[in-house]
């Protein structure tokens, strides 16, 4: 299944009856980072797309072309266009879904310092993979972080899970983060198969491996755990592909200061 196509049928069907306004493309933003929360974590080094229509669709991606390739985008009805880089799909598609009603099993907000949000949110995060290993029946279990998170897998080692971590940033690949072991994403479907959970981002949709890795989920009967910035309007449609717990983070995310909300999709 070509999962971006599928969600952008998916929202013109959703969207029949509602004003176009809510679909029509106001702005663009891109945003280059380099953020570290605390100690414990990677330093990230990325950039992010935002488009906006009624709401704020993102996507993370290494690198972008320049957000001048956007301006044919600007009053454009986002349910029609056609975009050339697989970013601004991305984030278009997002904001689409940013118009609809959502129904989320359970909603937090926090306010505080970017510091302190990162811990709440990998806590969050964390709890819904415990969840998964319990409904498994699995004390202990072994879990793959694609796209890792030093606190998230600092939480999990001490609660004597045995974690083990996928990324495409070079500079991670073949280190260690508290003691744990960083591979090539070229690993990924290996180890997914292989694993009880697997804990991903969002980015999965903005860098095509999606459809691998929910095929590799199946067959070694994994359950999937999606923490989203990239793609947050979208975790409702990816519990109806078969992710176990989606974690929705809208724009704006943790890493600034203020108020954050997350939301959580369940299947069953």
């Amino acid at each position: 299944m070509e999962y971006i196509k599928e969600l952008k049928r998916t929202a013109v069907k959703r969207s029949k009856g509602m004003p176009d306004e809510d679909f029509r493309i106001r702005g663009l933003w891109r945003t280059d980072l380099l953020f570290r929360p605390n100690p414990a974590e990677r330093t990230f080094n990325y950039t992010y797309l935002i488009i906006q229509t009624v709401g704020e669709g993102a996507c993370y991606c290494s690198t972008i072309p320049a957000l001048t390739e956007g301006f044919y985008l600007l009053g454009k009805d986002a349910r029609t266009v056609e975009h050339k880089y697989r970013c601004f799909e991305v984030a278009a598609v997002d904001a689409m879904y940013s118009a609809f009603e959502k129904h989320p099993d359970e909603s937090f907000t926090m306010t505080g310092t970017s510091g302190e949000k990162a811990l709440w949110r990998s806590g969050i995060v964390v709890n819904e993979v415990l969840r998964q290993l319990e409904m498994m029946g699995i004390e202990g279990g072994r879990v793959v972080n694609v796209g890792v998170i030093g606190n998230i897998i600092k939480a999990l080692t001490e609660r004597g899970i045995e974690v083990v971590g996928t990324d495409e940033d070079p500079v991670l690949v073949g280190s260690e983060i508290g003691g744990i072991p960083i591979f090539d994403e070229e690993r990924t479907v290996e180890f997914v198969e292989e694993c009880d959970v697997a804990v991903m981002t969002g980015m999965i949709i903005s860098t095509d491996t999606m459809e691998d890795i929910f095929k590799a989920a199946k067959r070694g009967g994994t359950r999937l755990v999606m923490f989203c910035e990239t793609g947050a309007n979208l975790c409702e449609e990816y519990i109806r592909f078969g992710v176990d717990s989606a974690i929705a983070e809208p724009f704006p995310f943790y890493i600034f200061g203020g108020t954050t909300r997350i939301d959580v999709f369940r299947r069953g």
